[in-house]
């Protein structure tokens, strides 16, 4: 990565890598500080192979420590703002690390943590001043000149990023810099596969025509541009000069001076759905990435931002396109910059989708699917206009690709089994958990734990967690299918379907569910509701009525929870 931001830094210094409140961060800068404070971290004993925990929200220090850690060789451990001093003492212990750094923000939580964290040496904090805490910009302006010469390989790990635990405790991924430079060539190369197909809509031709992508316009309505594109041979070519500018300084001067802006309020940097530009943004070196102010998702936040900065990707998980187009305000300000909306972390369903067709006009929907252990991106979908929209399809695979039954045999198109992945994407594996790597990594195929199928025209369609399935009387109920008929509810603002045990059938559906404000309804109104839209055994056998739902960083509803918190069995069941 000392490499990488080197090469930034020389071609396009002063290109703008980061936007947040009023700082305008430079290529030039960001390197200068990452590598002052590997300096300071280096005589405090951190060398190749150590783990280092840091802990802020999307803030230019989050680049800087991350950075820092890898120039040496060592391996950054992002840790989950949210956490609680039980989940921070795990992580930081299960991973072995030697030093945390954070932000002042997070300083409460990480003191009631501090004193189980036997193993940190160091703790630097960015912010307040603490007894016992080294200060994070005394560190960066007191630094020695000297750095080490460190050889990091492709093959090194690049990262740990910790899954959710949504079975059991959060998992270390251990992530390779080869895994996430695979991953630029598999977008890269998926983008190729799809700009000859992309249907350019009307309302897309305008606003390109009034930007400086109008030549891309001209490329793609050229019916022989389209012809020679879908050609295997040039799309090798293009390929192969990607892979030989990539570490290399041949796609730096190329964009230096143009920047592709954007920003993805929802997805924090702990999460590898962005940690990715991490990596990423260095090798290509002309991303600029804008940052909200606070760790909280501010919809009017972001539509200044937008208005103010001009942006030509915005993403969110689906969670945050919605509190987004909800927000009465959105009509009020200029959103015309924007020509990609992405979306990831969960299903997009149509209707959301088509809402926000309906707010962006002329822009297009990538919506990309994957996990952690994947680097984390395994198939996209480009939609440019809401004709073209499937249900719960993610679109066609970025990386071999297999739909398989119990036995590892593939099934027919249409058929529901797991999805497995071969690539070299794939994991390391997870830390010090060989035999959960084994689980899931066989024969070079990973076994996602999620459940989809084929359709006709080769797009993959996402069903279900594996685990998450319902067992009743025999028949494989799916929680996804049944979520997606309630949500459809005009009194429901949430749902989140479980199994519970049940004495007749082994297990049956529950609805646990949020009203909208306001609204009232009762038991048997919402499964009365359910039979006109559901077969008998998919409907909900009891509902319970809640004030809250527990959502991940990212917005999704956590199951675990809920079925820790409402699964008691159909049976014991306290209704009162």
């Amino acid at each position: 990565m000392g490499d990488a931001l080197a090469k930034c830094a020389k071609h396009n210094k002063n290109g703008v890598c980061i936007v947040y409140k009023d700082q305008r961060i430079t290529w030039a800068d960001l390197y200068g500080r990452a590598e002052r404070l590997a300096c300071s971290l280096s005589a405090l004993g951190i060398k190749k192979g150590d783990k280092v925990i840091i802990m802020f929200h999307n803030t230019p220090l989050f680049f800087e420590a991350n950075y820092a850690v890898q120039i040496l060789g060592a391996i950054p451990v992002p840790m989950n703002y949210r956490f609680s001093p039980k989940e921070i003492i795990y992580q930081t212990n299960h991973s072995g690390a030697k030093m945390f750094i954070l932000e002042d923000l997070w300083l409460d939580v990480v003191l009631l943590a501090k004193p189980e964290l036997n193993n940190i040496k160091n703790f630097i904090l960015a912010g307040k001043k603490e007894n016992g805490m080294l200060d994070y910009e005394s560190l960066i302006n007191t630094a020695p000149k000297s750095l080490p010469k460190v050889n990091v390989d492709k093959n090194d790990i690049c990262v740990i990023c910790y899954t959710g635990g949504t079975t059991g405790m959060p998992k270390g991924v251990m992530l390779t810099y080869a895994n996430h430079i695979h991953l630029l060539y598999a977008l890269a190369e998926t983008i190729i596969n799809r700009i000859s197909d992309i249907n350019i809509s009307v309302p897309m031709k305008k606003k390109l025509d009034k930007t400086p992508f109008k030549k891309v316009i001209a490329v793609l309505e050229s019916g022989l541009i389209r012809w020679i594109l879908r050609r295997s041979l040039v799309k090798k070519i293009i390929l192969k000069l990607i892979k030989l500018g990539t570490g290399s300084s041949i796609m730096l001067r190329l964009g230096a001076g143009k920047e592709i802006k954007q920003i993805m309020p929802s997805f924090p940097m702990f999460h590898d759905a962005a940690y990715q530009m991490c990596i990423l943004g260095p090798i290509l070196g002309n991303m600029t990435m804008i940052f909200l102010k606070s760790p909280r998702f501010d919809p009017v936040e972001v539509l200044k931002l937008v208005e103010k900065e001009r942006p030509v990707i915005l993403g969110n998980v689906p969670t945050g396109w919605k509190m987004l187009l909800d927000c009465n305000e959105i009509d009020d300000y200029d959103l015309s910059s924007v020509f990609l909306c992405g979306t990831g972390g969960g299903v997009c369903h149509i209707p959301l989708k088509k809402k926000i067709f309906e707010k962006f006009p002329g822009a297009a929907i990538a919506d990309i699917f994957g996990q952690t252990e994947m680097a984390p991106s395994t198939s996209m979908r480009i939609d440019s206009t809401p004709d073209t929209l499937k249900n719960r399809s993610v679109g066609k695979p970025m990386v071999k690709t297999r739909v398989v039954d119990e036995n590892g045999h593939t099934v027919k198109d249409g058929e529901i089994g797991e999805i497995i992945y071969k690539s070299p994407t794939i994991m390391k594996g997870y830390l010090d958990e060989p035999d959960k790597t084994g689980e899931v990594i066989k024969h070079g195929w990973f076994y996602s734990g999620d459940l989809g199928f084929r359709d006709k025209d080769g797009d993959l369609c996402v069903v279900e967690r594996k685990k998450e399935c319902i067992n009743s009387g025999g028949e494989k109920i799916f929680p996804g299918e049944i979520e997606e008929v309630l949500s459809k509810h005009s009194k429901l603002e949430k749902v989140c379907v479980i199994g519970v045990s049940d004495k007749t059938w082994g297990a049956s559906v529950r609805a646990v569910v949020l009203l909208k404000e306001g609204e009232t309804a009762n038991e048997n109104e919402i499964i009365e509701w359910c039979r006109q839209n559901l077969a008998g055994y998919k409907r909900p056998r009891s509902v319970v009525f809640v004030d809250s739902l527990p959502v991940s960083v990212v917005g999704k509803i956590q199951r675990n929870k809920v079925r820790e918190m409402y699964g008691a069995g159909n049976d014991d069941l306290n209704r009162g």
